[in-house]
């Protein structure tokens, strides 16, 4: 009997809090019904979303749709799709997978709020078997149908590992820029390598990548081309060598052969492409010379010879390409031109032409890039492109966008020429903001065989014998169909060259001529040595984490390698050496990994890319500081992702991966030092149980009454994200529509300084996770510029978090722009710092759209907090188990380790009770703990229920409102000690509470010596009010510094200095910030108040006293501010303090005076020190007789008193009169004297 299961429950971006969203009716092994639920709120909830299906084999299944409940609605949806349709078809970490694609739009003007969708499993043996970690963490969360789908994973067997092939020897390695016919004198080899004994050059061999020269990123990133497994890295190719008969390489012997360039003409299924490489300008060859004398390369062979056939021709088709990549317009992606065209304007693009045949007709494609002058909102200008040869027009272009364009057209028998061929392409269109870039152009024409220099040419028939006859003498003529393996045609001589071949059925056939006179010589080679190909192909290295850095960043990341268990660097020279033969294609990533994953005794599930990349592969702008690349997607709608770098097999990645965009080897070392640091002393405070939820205000930028929606959005999807965050947590709301405009006078016009505030004093304080949703870019959160980096102001320069250290997760626009030459993103700059701002960032490279955005997010906040626990994945694995392959999905990287956990406490306690569970206020209650930790401290926040508020604001002309729920004020923040396990701390409710029928909550975290630690909730505790109060004084206000003394009236202090401002109060003291009862620092030098709520705490097992910090501003010389504060029967108190500051680098002596003066029987030394230090005091006649010695005494910074009773130093009195008195202090730099005067009167 198959199991089935029911699902009453919502998955991944839940009904409940999303305006379209999914449910699972049922899941069995024959059978998957999914229901659709849509409630738009904005055009972009009609857009089509992913969900990722396991399935019992490769084969998609068939897919039954229930349709009902047709809507209307008023949003601009220009396109529609079916309404649930297969779009990839992908093997996932070893089980089959099918991403289905579901349209709630009916069509451009209704929807269906209800969808059901049943999927028909094949028959299959099913059986749980296999499950690994990798399975659990990165498959799981991202497959809706997981509890049946794991039944059906088929863990790969380990690839049997052939020996490798390649010789030992030396290795000499040369490049490659074109398509021809290469040479390699025998001097130049004899002298690169330095001598000429015992080299038989039928030993040589010549290999080269198993791509033949190319890149294959291209076709597997773009085309996404299936590939079963990792190619072989090298392959052999055929050479001729004159002189090689001797067995002796003499300086007189050359070899030549066929090779590939980067870019080039090749074939597929019978028709011929141009590939053009958009990732590397030259490809690597390998020249080795084996140590085994006796091995025999591979050489070209020659072919048999044909009989006379019945054709005789002496013209083929040949191809001429011209493509100058010049600039990439969208500074993002693969499209690359040349030079642009402005309306009006032409180019003429002359072709040089070789013996084109007059007689026969040509064609060709030409291709354009789309480009504005001024960028428009939706990148929508028309454009319209006119191509002519010789005033005959042959084809025209028109387009809207600012992707690839191209056009076929055909040329008339005539109008081609041997020698320069001008082209004239002219922008027509009537836009002025019409400004494309010329791509390329590709003519096919026949050519008549005359030999001048090399050249190539296909056969225009098929399936016949043919004679070709060459215009020319001393050639050589190859067949390089199987380019790989060409083959050498016998010349048949007379008074020109001919040769005669076999056309096969349904093949083209392809033919180099050359003559060896002509042959492109290669004047470099580069002498490498004896070389190992299986450093990292290899099935004996073990590893769960891996680190890929160029070779220069190795030393600098050994620490980060030694602290992360099980850790592995590979330097990416190796890995183009050993997965690409050296050429640097970026997909040579992808085949380690898939390597080192499917071969290595141990899977590694996590990479870390150490170095910075950009969209410049080759470094044609000339600025590209390219460290470790990333994969560029796209021609039109472009983004950069990492994601297919770790996608073997598809779109979809299998291991986790994170980015630090290292630039230099300090970075690296700040980077490696944070982590450790971070890692080893994170600290057991409150903060990490703290979330802070950011959200953009609804006014700004959006204009029409349409968009009023997203705007609104912000705030309510925020709201949802609140709702999947357990108790457990302190959710901090930080709602730009909260918060005052500022009009600071630019053209944008408003801000609002306060909510940067806030956020930078939530950062600096400590929270584990901040969330950010709405409009931005790559340096700016918001509009009204909540946080900004740019020349004028870096708000990165205001943190100070002390290493209390959040992960930031910015589902806004562009934060993570990553690949950017001329900018730095915000979110690279964060995770740079050192030591400080940042321990991780998740963001997106690209725009990204509001459905889009919340529909990620929720999937992540659920894995994160997934069934109301912590997670105990790495960061890097939370993020990548909620990647489905979709492309929104690749906007979102990780900056940072993904080996690395999220900062968030580890262990609940779920039965923890307070006693009692109703409580009136002044009343004291007590927490209840139940742990296995026996011995340790603690902190406790009593939190009042949430209210529901509504915040008007100004849309336009017209007033809006929004609601949401704010938090409940802080009614206690204390810590608590424990011992023997019992864990009862106590805490008093404040006058000041919402009086709601809703419940409070109390949250904790307790942690032990080890390290041991453990967070809860209490959410079930009702506050009620208490009887009248018999307290009518105001608590008592003192100042101290950070070390405990006690400051006065005119002390001093040192700049830079922490004061506290100690509050004690029988009932306790009111922090919940009520209006009228704030605890409220008011700075008289800088006209500011200070709310000091948030930042007060009670001292340890205390329910009366505790204590606030401030940091004076540095910029003044002395201090002047008030302090009021209420206890918790809402009584004042208020007491002010000035303060003169000193420097931390001077040692002074200050105040020192003695009182009384003129004394009867006792008086007192007293002074200040700026530093601690010893203070000595003498006494003299006005004759200078020494009467009275105090010895040397050590005081602290600060203020210091010496009593003395008129005594000398025999202890008899002193007559009355006017004595000197010495004051010495020194310390170990600086000795300070003062001279007072003192009178006796008895």
């Amino acid at each position: 009997m198959r199991q089935i299961s029911i699902i009453l429950f919502f998955i991944a971006f839940q009904i409940l809090y999303s305006q379209s969203g999914y449910e699972i009716i049922s899941s069995s092994e024959d059978e998957l019904v999914i229901k659709i639920i849509t409630e738009p709120l904005s055009e972009d909830d009609l857009r089509p979303f992913n969900l990722l299906i396991g399935l019992p084999t490769p084969n998609l299944p068939t897919i039954e749709i229930e349709r009902s409940a047709e809507k209307s609605h008023s949003f601009q949806v220009n396109k529609t799709s079916p309404g649930a349709v297969w779009i990839h078809n992908q093997k996932v970490n070893d089980l089959f997978t099918g991403t289905l694609q579901i349209s709630p739009a009916a069509n451009p003007k209704t929807y269906f709020t209800d969808i059901l969708l049943r999927i028909a499993f094949e028959s299959t043996i099913s059986q749980e078997k296999g499950i690994d970690e990798i399975h659990q963490s990165l498959l799981a969360p991202k497959v809706v149908n997981w509890n049946i789908a794991k039944k059906w994973i088929r863990p790969t067997t380990k690839n049997r590992i052939e020996k490798s092939n390649l010789p030992d020897g030396m290795w000499i390695n040369f490049k490659i820029k074109n398509d021809n016919v290469y040479r390699i004198d025998g001097k130049l080899i004899n002298s690169t390598i330095g001598t000429t004994s015992n080299l038989d050059p039928r030993s040589i061999m010549i290999f080269t990548g198993s791509a033949y020269g190319r890149d294959k990123t291209y076709d597997l990133s773009q085309r996404l081309v299936s590939e079963s497994k990792v190619p072989s890295n090298m392959v052999e190719i055929p050479i001729t060598i004159y002189g090689e008969s001797d067995g002796n390489l003499s300086d007189s012997d050359f070899l030549f052969f066929y090779a590939k360039g980067p870019s080039g003409y090749d074939v597929n299924l019978n028709k011929v492409e141009w590939h053009q490489n958009l990732y590397f300008n030259e490809s690597l060859y390998w020249l080795l010379i084996p140590h085994d004398s006796s091995l025999r390369g591979k050489r070209v062979k020659t072919g048999n010879i044909v009989n006379d056939g019945p054709l005789e021709a002496n013209f083929g088709l040949t191809y001429y390409h011209y493509e100058i990549d010049n600039i990439n317009p969208q500074e993002s992606g693969l499209a690359w031109g040349d030079q642009s065209i402005k309306p009006s304007a032409s180019i003429v693009q002359s072709i040089d032409l070789s013996h084109p045949l007059l007689s026969a007709k040509a064609a060709g494609v030409f291709g354009m890039i789309g480009n504005e002058t001024s960028e428009t909102r939706y990148k929508n200008t028309d454009h319209n492109i006119s191509l002519q040869i010789n005033n005959i027009n042959l084809s025209k272009l028109n387009w809207s966008n600012i992707g690839l364009k191209s056009g076929s057209f055909d040329i008339e028998a005539g109008l081609l020429r041997h020698g320069l061929n001008g082209f004239k392409l002219t922008n027509e269109s009537e836009n002025p903001n019409s400004e494309p870039f010329f791509d390329f152009l590709d003519i096919a024409y026949q050519r008549k065989l005359i030999y001048e220099s090399p050249f190539e040419f296909f056969s225009s028939i098929q399936s016949t014998d043919i004679t070709y006859k060459i215009d020319g003498k001393n050639i050589i003529a190859w067949n390089i169909s199987n380019a790989i393996n060409p083959e050498n045609r016998p010349i048949i001589t007379l008074d020109n060259s001919y040769f005669r071949v076999s056309i096969p059925q349904d093949t083209l056939q392809r033919f180099y001529i050359f003559s060896t006179e002509d042959i492109i010589k290669v004047d470099d080679l580069i002498m490498i040595g004896e070389k190992k190909w299986n450093v990292l192909r290899s099935v004996n290295n073990n590893a769960k984490h891996i680190i890929i850095g160029p070779e220069s960043f190795r030393t600098a990341s050994k620490s980060l390698i030694n602290h992360r268990p099980n850790s592995f660097y590979s330097s990416l020279e190796n890995i183009y050496d050993e997965f690409s033969g050296g050429n640097k294609d970026p997909i040579a990533i992808r085949y380690f990994l898939n390597w080192a994953q499917n071969n290595w005794n141990s899977s590694p599930s996590t990479v870390l890319f150490m170095g910075d990349a950009d969209y410049d592969y080759r470094n044609i702008s000339g600025f590209s500081k390219m460290v470790i690349p990333t994969i560029q997607i796209g021609t039109l709608n472009t983004h950069a992702t990492d994601d297919r770098l770790v996608a073997f097999n598809g779109t979809i990645p299998e291991m986790a991966s994170g980015r630090f965009p290292a630039r230099t080897e300090d970075e690296v070392k700040n980077f490696s030092n944070k982590i450790i640091e971070f890692e080893n002393k994170i600290n057991s405070e409150s903060w990490r149980q703290k979330i802070t939820l950011v959200a953009d205000d609804p006014s700004r930028p959006e204009k029409e009454s349409f968009e009023l929606a997203i705007g609104k959005s912000h705030t309510f999807n925020s709201e949802k994200l609140s709702k999947l965050i357990p108790d457990f947590m302190e959710i901090k709301k930080l709602y730009l529509v909260d918060f005052k405009e500022v009009n600071d006078g630019t053209p944008l016009g408003v801000t609002k300084p306060l909510a940067t505030q806030e956020l930078l004093d939530i950062v600096n304080s400590g929270t584990s996770i901040i969330n950010y949703i709405g409009h931005g870019n790559s340096t700016q959160w918001a509009q009204e510029k909540l946080l900004i980096l740019n020349e004028q102001r870096n708000d990165i320069e205001l943190m100070n978090t002390k290493m209390k250290l959040p992960l930031w997760i910015a589902g806004t626009c562009n934060w993570g722009h990553f690949d950017n030459i001329n900018e730095e993103s915000f979110a690279e700059e964060l995770i740079r710092t050192p030591l400080d701002a940042a321990s991780a960032v998740i963001s997106t490279s690209r725009g990204i759209s509001v459905t889009s955005n919340i529909q990620f997010l929720n999937r992540l906040f659920n894995e994160i907090f997934k069934n109301n626990n912590i997670t105990s994945k790495t960061i890097g694995s939370v993020l990548q188990s909620v990647k489905t392959g979709g492309s929104d999905g690749e906007l979102f990287h990780l900056f940072g380790d993904p080996a690395m956990m999220i900062p968030l406490p580890g262990n609940i306690i779920s039965d923890a009770y307070v006693n009692p569970d109703t409580i009136s206020t002044l009343e004291i209650g007590t927490l209840n703990i139940s742990s296995d930790l026996r011995n340790g401290s603690g902190s406790l926040v009593l939190q009042d229920a949430q209210k529901e508020v509504s915040v008007n604001f100004f849309y336009g002309s017209k007033q809006e409102s929004i609601s949401f729920q704010r938090s409940g004020a802080n009614l206690f923040k204390g810590s608590f000690t424990f011992s023997d396990g019992i864990i009862q701390p106590k805490f008093r409710v404040p006058k000041d509470i919402s009086y709601s029928k809703d419940f409070a909550n109390i949250r904790f975290h307790i942690f032990d010596p080890n390290g041991q630690e453990a967070i809860g909730a209490v959410s079930n505790i009702l506050l009620t009010p208490g009887g009248p109060s018999s307290d009518v004084e105001g608590p008592i206000i003192t100042f101290e510094t950070k070390s405990g003394r006690l400051l006065r009236n005119g002390d001093h202090i040192n700049r830079d200095s922490e004061l506290k401002i100690r509050i004690s109060d029988p009932s306790g003291i009111n922090i919940t910030g009520e209006k009228g009862h704030e605890l409220i620092l008011y700075d008289e030098l800088l006209d500011k108040e200070l709310f000091l709520n948030d930042k007060f705490i009670y001292d340890i097992n205390s329910l009366t006293m505790g204590s606030s910090s401030y940091n004076p501003e540095p910029d003044f010389d002395e201090i002047s501010f008030s302090v009021q504060a209420w206890d918790n029967a809402n009584n004042p108190s208020e007491v002010q303090i000035n303060l003169t500051i000193v420097g931390l680098d001077k040692f002074e002596l200050k105040n020192v005076l003695n009182y009384p003066n003129p004394f009867y029987e006792n008086t007192q030394f007293s002074f200040e020190l700026t530093q601690d230090g010893e203070v000595k005091i003498d006494v003299y006649t006005l004759g200078g007789l020494k009467v009275k010695s105090f010895p040397s005494s050590f005081f602290s910074q600060g203020f210091g008193i010496i009593d003395w009773d008129g005594r000398d130093d025999f202890g008899h009195l002193l007559s009355n009169g006017v004595y000197l008195y010495q004051v010495k202090a020194q310390n170990s730099i600086t000795k300070i004297n003062h001279i007072g005067r003192l009178a006796i009167i008895r």
